[in-house]
């Protein structure tokens, strides 16, 4: 017999929620630990844990959103179980994780596609890994408001790389970024939506706001604080993604789509 689909589902960054079509046990599958894998499930079998069922079944129909927007969506959810604190934890992390996928796509996705159709992929790809893990290496430390900062000074750069020579040299001095943009050079951007939002960015206070929460203080925010703050991320980072044309973080899209 053919196992039967799912058809109560519900995702989120770490888990892909089923409720089993033979018994409606809610099934909580951890993405890494019980389903092995990050990628989105496009068809898996998967057996449900309830003890007195164990049937197997099919999951498929998961979120191909970034993990930026993941980790707001998420927030709804939380908010509703009133859990404030991991809300901003979860904004704030948004924010590192959209400015991190930023550098990658310009230093390292887009660069790959353009040397791909002048050279050997595999030669480009073994190079775009070493630079990936450079890239890791130079920011893992960063604070919030170093990130930002080189984020913002990166994009007023609007410096196109066409070749993977041209990035590590820029990885390696990426503190040569790090200083607090003026508004004025912000406000020099001919695309006024997009200097809006990094305007936007730049006065935003989710860093200092998750630093209240994390630290000794353990600063419990409000519904308010949260309210406001999921709006506010929501219209940063998803009208920057649009703006940057970061749609999303597999290097797979930006090989089809740029020319």
């Amino acid at each position: 017999m053919n196992e039967l689909y799912v058809t109560k589902k519900k995702m989120n960054y770490e888990n892909f929620v089923a409720w089993c079509p033979y018994c409606d046990f809610k099934n909580i599958f951890n993405r890494v630990t019980d389903l092995r894998t990050t990628e989105p499930i496009a068809f898996m079998k998967v057996k449900c844990l309830n003890d007195s069922c164990g049937k197997k079944f099919n999951i498929n129909g998961d979120l191909v959103s970034p993990a930026f927007q993941m980790l707001v969506i998420d927030c709804y959810d939380l908010k509703k179980e009133k859990r404030y604190s991991y809300c901003i934890l979860n904004l704030a992390q948004a924010f590192e994780v959209f400015f991190s996928l930023y550098l990658r796509v310009e230093l390292l996705y887009k660069p790959f596609c353009i040397n791909r159709k002048r050279r050997e992929v595999e030669v480009c790809l073994n190079r775009m890994n070493e630079l990936e893990k450079l890239l890791y290496k130079k920011i893992k430390s960063y604070t919030f408001s170093r990130l930002r900062n080189i984020f913002i000074n990166r994009v007023l750069c609007n410096e196109s790389i066409d070749s993977l020579n041209y990035s590590e040299p820029i990885i390696n001095k990426l503190d040569l970024f790090k200083d607090v943009p003026s508004d004025e050079k912000i406000e020099s951007v001919q695309n006024t939506r997009l200097s809006k939002l990094l305007i936007d960015l730049k006065n935003t206070k989710i860093g200092e706001l998750r630093n209240h929460v994390v630290h000794k203080s353990a600063y419990r925010p409000s519904v308010e604080e949260v309210d406001k703050s999921i709006e506010e991320t929501r219209s940063i980072l998803f009208s920057l993604a649009n703006c940057l044309g970061i749609k999303t973080d597999d290097i797979n899209w930006y090989m089809k789509e740029l020319p």
